[in-house]
């Protein structure tokens, strides 16, 4: 990792950025592979143990050359193998990967303003937000690479933050839903779910207040799902998170499709149309909106005063 600007000093770097820039990359790391693992970047309760040792790195050294911070992770396969030689994941993972480099390819594609990935939600975006406290201490970039940049650097500026933003503002609030499907998978260490649509469509989902044997006696059967429907940037479905999951009655079909935001963020810059000599404003300012003469008009006056 390299800061690039004004505030760089060689092999120093002050302790306040220090631990500004490794508390926003420990977060980052931690939702980005939760996000990957279960489909949400943050839940309520205590980090689980897979997580903290999964989503760990070291600081080995700081180099000059700007400021150069060296960072070494574990592959996953290492920290957390039963975990990751997993098929059911939310998303696929490389257990040869670490949590870190997933970091870097999810924050690149917010960074890219990747409206519609299932790689980051609204918390995982405002986390890589957080960015521009370490570029407000004087700093024009962030850059993350591997040691022998065989990839071009992931920039993190003004512009990807920026970016980021436009995703964060965009992004639809959370919805009550009710979707109707089969229950095709279910993993019972977290209760993430997946729900074939009618029409060959699949939403996922987390379950977290389903009772496990409730689940196990509704797999592969049509159910009802009630709950809080979480979306993408695009406004797409990212995850459902379920209050409740019910055999599917007779008028179940009604419910039978994925659900959409009922309100979208509107951008007003969409809003402003360009205005010429005879459009906007300049249309009526100066003209009388009828066809009557001047002298109607003034005779008009005079009957009503």
């Amino acid at each position: 990792m390299r800061l690039v600007g004004g505030q760089t000093r060689d092999a120093r770097i002050a302790m306040s950025v220090l631990r500004e820039l490794g508390d926003i990359l420990l977060d980052a790391t931690r939702g980005s592979l939760r996000q990957r693992v279960e489909g949400r970047s943050t839940a309520r309760g205590s980090l689980p143990a897979w997580l903290q040792r999964a989503a760990d790195f070291d600081v080995v050294g700081i180099e000059s050359g700007s400021t150069v911070l060296l960072i070494e992770a574990p592959a996953l396969a290492d920290v957390a193998p039963s975990l990751f030689s997993q098929q059911e994941l939310f998303e696929p993972v490389e257990p040869a990967d670490s949590a870190f480099s997933l970091m870097e390819k999810t924050l690149s594609m917010a960074a890219e303003g990747r409206s519609d990935s299932d790689l980051f939600d609204q918390p995982l975006l405002s986390t890589f937000h957080r960015f521009d406290r370490v570029l407000a201490a004087g700093f024009d970039a962030i850059e993350l690479s591997d040691r022998d940049d065989r990839q071009s650097p992931i920039v993190i500026n003004a512009d990807s933050v920026r970016s980021v933003d436009k995703l964060i503002q965009s992004t639809p609030r959370p919805q009550s839903a009710r979707v109707s499907g089969t229950l095709d998978t279910i993993r019972h260490s977290d209760r993430m779910f997946t729900l074939l649509i009618e029409g060959g469509k699949v939403a996922r989902g987390i379950a977290e207040g389903v009772a496990a044997q409730q689940l196990a006696e509704l797999f592969g059967h049509p159910v009802v799902v009630s709950g809080m429907a979480v979306f993408r940037a695009s406004g797409g479905l990212l995850r459902i998170e379920a209050e409740a999951i019910e055999p599917a009655g007779a008028n179940a079909a009604i419910w039978a499709r994925v659900p959409g935001p009922l309100f979208r963020v509107m951008d007003a810059g969409n809003l402003r149309q360009p205005q010429g000599p005879r459009s906007g404003v300049n249309a009526v300012i100066g003209h009388w909106p009828g066809d009557e003469s001047d002298d109607e008009v003034a005779a008009a006056l005079r009957e009503l005063s």
